[in-house]
């Protein structure tokens, strides 16, 4: 019994580092925006009551997590105060051994619960912390959340290095300075060993004719390329560094049962198990402000193919 508890805590570590490298994956998002693009949001205004929301055909073993991306740590991230640089549905499926991941893009045009009018996803957290985030996926996406994790980005560069960074080709030269960001990056095509630091340049890189769009591609594959890496027999050796990564980066609502719980159901797990989606739509130009402006038709297509949910509002 005992030795059956410590290889329940070892998966559920595990499962942490999981969700944990899916969202830093995904965190390193641009921190240089166009003032026009990335407007600095209004005052805040008192929250109106919610329409409440009844989800069906979510089924039972199915678990919905909703991933926030931060831009640097804060001892106070559920009050928000700050914007989400990522936004990633993961849906863990215990029962397939599969995890589905869906990337809202930032800039995605929604209407958040509270207040008037539309606003870019990002705001959510800026307004309410993760909690509000969550409301505005469920009430514009119809995907049921079950829990939130919150990352600060610097875990990215720690956990690369502890596995040991990354073998991968990157598919062309990469240059982009900016002294203000803090922000130096210079990747030469081909394949090549990629170490923390590369890695961060790698997945930071959106300077080029697809923008945000080319960069969440670069992620979803940087993702796949870390996931075998970590997978691997020899992570197991380095498991309580990447805990304590995982311990000063990451916030969550998911009690220890819960990781448990999935982390036991996940254990079977392989790097071809993940499924990585981002939510369609098209930039579009409203107020001098860039939006991705989701398809509704598509989306909730995808929804159904990635979380088997769809919603019926009532006021």
């Amino acid at each position: 019994m005992k030795w059956f508890w410590k290889k329940m805590l070892l998966f559920a570590g595990c499962f942490v580092l999981f969700i944990m490298t899916a969202v830093t994956v995904f965190t390193i998002l641009s921190k240089i925006e166009d003032a026009a693009s990335n407007p600095k949001p209004p005052s805040v205004i008192s929250p109106a009551a919610p329409a409440s929301i009844t989800f069906d055909d979510k089924p039972a073993s199915r678990i919905n997590i909703l991933l926030l991306g931060i831009d640097d740590g804060d001892p106070d991230i559920a009050n928000g105060a700050k914007r989400s640089d990522t936004m990633i549905v993961a849906s863990v499926d215990p029962g397939e051994d599969t995890v589905n991941l869906l990337s809202i893009p930032r800039d995605t045009k929604v209407s958040i619960p509270g207040r008037s009018g539309n606003d870019k996803i990002t705001h959510a957290f800026f307004y309410g912390g993760p909690k509000l985030s969550v409301r505005a996926v469920e009430a514009n996406f119809h995907i049921p959340i079950d829990y939130y994790a919150v990352i600060d980005w610097k875990a990215f560069i720690n956990v690369v290095d502890i596995l040991g960074g990354v073998d991968m080709t990157v598919e062309r030269d990469m240059d982009y300075e900016d002294p203000y960001e803090n922000l130096s990056i210079h990747l030469s095509q081909g394949y090549q060993h990629l170490d923390g630091e590369k890695a961060g340049e790698y997945v930071r890189f959106r300077h080029d004719e697809l923008g945000d769009i080319g960069r969440v591609e670069r992620q979803q594959r940087f993702l796949t390329a870390l996931t075998g890496q970590m997978l691997r027999a020899g992570t197991i050796l380095k498991l309580p560094a990447l805990v304590t990564t995982v311990s000063q980066y990451v916030q969550t609502d998911m009690s220890t049962f819960t990781l448990i719980r999935v982390a036991n159901a996940l254990k079977g797990i392989k790097s071809d198990s993940l499924h990585a989606e981002m939510l369609p739509g098209d930039f579009a130009t409203v107020n001098e402000s860039s939006y991705w402006v989701p398809d509704k038709a598509k989306a909730a297509q995808l929804v159904a193919e990635l979380f088997g949910a769809r919603a019926e509002r009532s006021n």
